[in-house]
């Protein structure tokens, strides 16, 4: 029995490019495509997802399926014991400005995808490897397995090596337009020209999220300038060119 292809799709950029290169036959077609909703994501992902990406595979006859990030994560914003957050927060504790790791990826989503596969029929048994759209300019990302029956798989590394500029110019060739860099809105690694294309209802409730996360740690702010969100001047004007928040290309898959 061969191990399945299951694609964890993260809905920006080098999900995009990994779906335009599926069509293009450029990567080979997955047993099954799988995207967690964590309800949280900026307006723009989904409609972009439904929109182009899951029709692609849908048409190619690749299941997709949404999983509910309720349904399976353990933790929300903060830890099981609810004293550490896990978002990529900026802090002041120790006196300097620092920032914390990314766990919420892992919480929200690597481990949300497992659990719903481990529910599938037969996967454990047949082993599965997982398709994650880690491009080029990321390839210190790449993970070892912690699970025989579950293994990570780089298509962008390791079939066609392909950077976030190549995952943008499959996407151009197959005729779809360019994908917002999928992200929650209330990534903390967001330049300020990404802060400032949320929608005011969003920035309404980030804002509202930076205070409660001060009511338990008053260390920890959502912007690197160290200030609440509701007073923070955006400047993504003065910002260097090619800065797309705290990291180069996607730390969320």
């Amino acid at each position: 029995m061969s191990r399945g292809a299951l694609w964890s799709c993260g809905g920006g950029r080098q999900s995009a490019g990994i779906a335009a290169l599926i069509k293009l036959g450029e990567l080979p077609k997955p047993d099954h495509v799988a995207m967690v909703h964590l309800e949280w994501e900026i307006t723009t992902v989904w409609p972009y997802v439904n929109r182009y990406i899951r029709p692609a595979m849908e048409s190619m006859g690749i299941p997709f399926t949404q999983i509910e990030r309720k349904d399976y994560a353990k933790v929300g914003f903060w830890s099981k014991k609810g004293n550490v957050i896990l978002l990529p927060v900026y802090s002041d504790q120790s006196g300097e400005v620092s920032k914390l790791p990314e766990y919420c990826s892992g919480e929200w989503k690597r481990e949300v995808v497992k659990r719903w596969a481990a529910e599938q029929e037969d996967w454990k048994v047949r082993g599965v490897d997982m398709l994650v759209g880690i491009s080029a300019e990321e390839s210190h990302r790449r993970r070892a397995p912690q699970r025989r029956w579950i293994q990570p798989f780089y298509p962008l590394l390791d079939v066609r090596r392909t950077s976030v500029n190549g995952c943008l110019q499959a996407v151009k060739k197959v005729g779809w337009p360019d994908p917002p860099r999928s992200r929650c809105s209330h990534c903390p690694n967001q330049s300020d020209k990404e802060w400032a294309e949320l929608s005011e209802e969003e920035w309404e409730q980030v804002c509202k999220l930076d205070e409660e996360i001060r009511e338990k740690d008053p260390h920890a702010f959502l912007h690197k300038s160290m200030l609440p969100l509701r007073l923070v001047t955006l400047k993504p004007k003065e910002e260097q060119p090619g800065f797309v928040g705290g990291c180069s290309a996607g730390m969320c898959y």
